[in-house]
């Protein structure tokens, strides 16, 4: 009975390590690269060109050092010395390492390289899914799909009859429709909202979104700087970006702005759900566990490689 109590323990404490392994994010401080958990604390310190996130397949965490890729463990414990020039792979079971000429399997028990691995032959370059411009599949000549007057109602209708004539020019979008005079751009109808949007000499009406179930209106300035409303075409968004990038599935705004010390720079800044600001252009990365709760990441891309925040506004980089 003791024994068996004993095995569940040490499961249960197998699996609350392999689960903090996987909560381990590849730190950056300068130019080297080391671990830390969600709350920043260092695990392993920074001194790699490059580190992984956890792999179970290795039951480690793929590094770079020197230029040769070997697997660490959690605490900087060398699971495979530093000799492959490429990161290391495996197959059933057995480690694969690339010696800049081929990849070989290589054992654990006497450290020694084994035979050469022999690679099926894979599809040619420019088989069907390597080079989009050969695609069979891929149309070119795809057209946007646009709004027509057999999509509107007739409260539509009567909405547009003002300006349903040959003085104005109606040009319709994918979800609103362009009012137009010449050369004059009076302002846009939404038919999910029903209602029109004018224009002034100052300020133009230019697209819409919805974005946590609440529509938004774009804006253009004379300066061709964008801005945003809401509905009731109240102020949410100042009109001094060079763009303004609504994205509902993930909940994330962009904003860029022209760089006033240097104006054909652009500075990036995204707000998170929480609406915290980070600055640079940071994309959903994956889930993982603070305090035993869910805890989304971001990342950011730096000289090639992926840089991290946590939804809480936490840089897992530096310098």
């Amino acid at each position: 009975m003791n024994t068996r109590y004993l095995l569940i323990f040490l499961v249960f404490i197998s699996c609350k390590i392999f689960s903090q392994e996987q909560n381990y994010i590849p730190y950056r401080k300068g130019k080297v690269w080391g671990l830390c958990d969600a709350g920043k604390f260092i695990t392993v310190q920074p001194q790699y060109s490059s580190i992984s996130w956890y792999d179970e397949s290795v039951r480690g965490f793929h590094a770079e050092l020197n230029g040769k890729f070997g697997i660490i463990g959690p605490n900087s414990t060398l699971v495979m010395p530093f000799i492959s020039d490429k990161p290391i792979a495996v197959d059933n079971g057995e480690f694969l390492v690339f010696d800049g000429w081929s990849y070989y399997y290589y054992s654990m028990k006497t450290r020694m390289r084994l035979e050469k691995q022999i690679q099926t032959t894979g599809p040619p370059v420019n088989d069907r899914g390597w080079v989009r411009g050969i695609e069979p599949f891929y149309r070119g000549d795809i057209k946007e799909i646009v709004l027509s007057w057999e999509d509107l109602s007739d409260e539509d209708i009567e909405m547009l009859k003002p300006y349903n004539n040959d003085q104005y020019e109606l040009n319709f979008k994918r979800d609103f429709i362009e009012i137009g005079a010449g050369d004059t751009y009076i302002g846009i109808y939404i038919p999910q909202l029903k209602k029109i949007f004018l224009n002034t000499p100052e300020l133009a009406h230019i697209g819409w979104k919805y974005y946590g179930g609440i529509p938004y209106i774009y804006t253009m300035d004379t300066s061709n700087l964008m801005g945003l409303v809401d509905a009731y075409s109240r102020e949410v968004y100042p009109n001094k970006y060079h763009e303004i990038t609504l994205v509902d599935v993930d909940q994330l705004i962009y904003l860029s702005e022209p760089d006033p010390k240097n104006h054909n720079n652009l500075i990036f800044k995204t707000i998170l759900p929480s609406n915290r600001v980070l600055n640079g252009r940071f994309e959903s990365a994956m889930v993982i566990f603070k305090n035993g709760q869910p805890f989304q990441l971001y990342y950011t891309m730096i000289n090639g490689q992926k840089n991290y925040a946590g939804e809480d506004g936490t840089l897992y980089f530096e310098g």
